[in-house]
């Protein structure tokens, strides 16, 4: 469930995700930030308080769900407070998987034509303290699959340190997004569905060996 707004949910939705099995337990809600003043000056609703209360609901009644977010560093008039509060609050979520980014005014825009505009060299510097705390918190979660059996889909080959390995995603990876499953070898194809014993973990990759192998995935 990619790019849903705090606002959209709603009880059925959570419900849905929760009860319907082909619905995977992977949400993905872009906030962007969390001081309530910038998200108004974004033309964006919530606050931190409200986004931790829909963020504990959300772990409370779907167990063992994975969380992706965005957050946005440097909006015109952000504070030094406020850009701590985002690291702070991305710390102290724990999210799975947070995408970061800086704003860059685009022409034609609202919040290019804002006053306060700030610094280049200060987003960077406040980029990069955001993309650490994500990334502390996202290689923990990686990890944390680690011994796990999961299935895997095989998306296709790469050159290894080893040589060629199988390179798929498990249901908790969104393809193209996510980090990946490495596997060292394997008698399947491109596509097929394999069940992998997870054994090791760097950044937001994983290392896997085929448990046991299973038909291709239609």
């Amino acid at each position: 469930m990619l790019y849903l707004q705090p606002e959209g949910m709603t009880d059925d939705l959570i419900a849905a995700i929760r009860d319907i099995p082909e619905v995977l337990p992977y949400i993905d809600i872009p906030i962007q930030h969390c001081s309530a003043r910038v998200l108004g000056a974004m033309s964006r609703t919530g606050s931190a308080d409200e986004f931790r209360a829909l963020f504990a609901r959300l772990r409370r009644e779907i167990p063992g769900m994975v969380l992706r977010t965005t957050g946005m560093a440097g909006f015109p008039g952000e504070t030094d407070e406020e850009a701590d509060e985002l690291v702070d609050f991305v710390r102290e979520e724990g999210f799975d998987y947070c995408s970061v980014f800086s704003y860059s005014p685009e022409d034609g825009t609202a919040g290019a034509l804002m006053p306060d505009q700030v610094p280049d060299d200060v987003k960077l510097e406040r980029t990069q303290r955001l993309q650490d705390a994500a990334e502390e918190c996202g290689f923990a979660a990686t990890a944390s699959h680690v011994g796990e059996v999961v299935d895997v889909i095989v998306d296709g080959v790469e050159e290894g340190e080893g040589g060629l390995e199988l390179v798929g995603h498990a249901w908790f990876q969104a393809p193209d997004s996510d980090g990946a499953v490495h596997i060292e070898s394997g008698d399947v194809r491109i596509g097929d569905k394999v069940r992998c014993r997870l054994t090791d973990a760097f950044c937001y990759e994983l290392v896997g060996d085929i448990a046991s192998e299973g038909s291709k995935d239609e």
